[in-house]
């Protein structure tokens, strides 16, 4: 048996099964793989200053770095296999120490990672799906940890992990502090688009009349509406649940605003326009509503509330309050 086949077989033995990103589908012809595993490299482990520079090991020692990088396990580059993909359950975290990683995210923004990087580490603790395509350049060295592992080892060694919570703590606040002022900037940039679209709409209505003065008007006008406030969704957190008990079965919400609920498509056929009511649980307090169906597509049913009574309106207006909540820092 190979020296790779060893490794792989070694890490089965250890590990358990292994995820996707620790496969590869190519024919391992020429390249040291067995067919269907992504090979890992002898028991080497990243260096103890390369650790160093990771802020969830601050304050380690280097005998406690030195064991840390001993469970890690280094992967081979492929760069026509993803290291991990959209969708995929986290359970690996990753360390970049040469080379370089691309994170992709579809239809948004494209990451070119460098080391020193920590890849995936809220995700892999979270058991989270990945939300990147990561992808390894050729001839970079990236190391691989399994959550479970790591997990494993700061219960037995229990105040090192009291370290790494305070650690971790600290790089989950600065995360969510620098997306509260990333989304500040965005909220800015749509108010003063709003306002200049609001402009515009003035000058058509002012303007004499033409054939393009209907459609450029109901345009701007829908946009207007379109990016108000009162139409931001909230996607249910998993510590505040929503669902919708309609007459067919209960289904899970998507998101919710104050004017629309996206729930999974009930089993039984609606189309846009049918009226329909029930249940809405609100991470345990239940409101009737109702409303007229939006938008049914790829198994998704978006429902246009009506007016709730001032009581429950309280209610929904409060859960909305809370689940926001927890994407702000205070």
């Amino acid at each position: 048996m190979g020296g790779c086949a060893v490794a792989a077989a070694d890490q089965r033995q250890r590990d358990g099964p292994e995820p996707h990103a620790s496969r590869y589908t190519g024919s391992g012809v020429g390249t040291g793989r067995r067919a269907g595993v992504r090979c890992y490299g002898p028991r080497m482990g990243p260096s103890v200053s390369e650790l160093r520079t990771i802020p969830l090991f601050q304050g380690f020692g280097d005998t406690e770095l030195n064991a840390l990088g001993g469970m890690f396990r280094r992967v081979a580059s492929d760069s026509k296999t993803p290291l991990f993909d959209v969708g995929e359950q986290a359970t690996e975290l990753y360390l970049l120490t040469a080379g370089e990683v691309v994170l992709d995210r579809p239809d948004d923004d494209v990451f070119r990672l460098h080391p020193p990087a920590l890849i995936g580490e809220l995700g892999a603790l979270t058991s989270l799906p990945r939300s990147t395509r990561a992808t390894i350049a050729p001839g970079s060295t990236v190391w691989a940890l399994r959550a479970k592992t790591m997990q494993d080892f700061f219960a037995n060694h229990q105040e090192l992990g009291v370290r790494f919570l305070v650690n971790l703590l600290g790089v989950v606040a600065d995360k969510v502090h620098r997306d509260q002022s990333r989304m500040g900037d965005m909220r800015r940039n749509l108010i003063t688009t709003q306002k200049e679209l609001k402009r515009l709409r003035e000058l058509v209505l002012e303007a004499v009349e033409t054939p393009l003065s209907a459609p450029v008007h109901d345009t701007l006008d829908k946009l207007i509406t379109h990016n108000r406030r009162v139409n931001y969704r909230v996607e249910p957190p998993a510590a505040l649940p929503v669902t919708l008990r309609l007459d067919s079965g209960v289904v899970k919400v998507a998101d919710i605003s104050r004017t629309h609920i996206a729930a999974v498509a009930p089993a039984t056929s609606l189309t846009a326009g049918a009226w329909l009511s029930g249940v809405l649980n609100l991470a345990g307090t239940e409101i009737p509503i109702s409303g007229k169906v939006h938008r049914v597509s790829n198994n998704r049913l978006t429902i246009e509330l009506d007016l709730l009574i001032e009581e429950f309106a309280a209610v929904f207006e409060g859960y909305l309050t809370r689940a926001q909540l927890l994407d702000v820092l205070v």
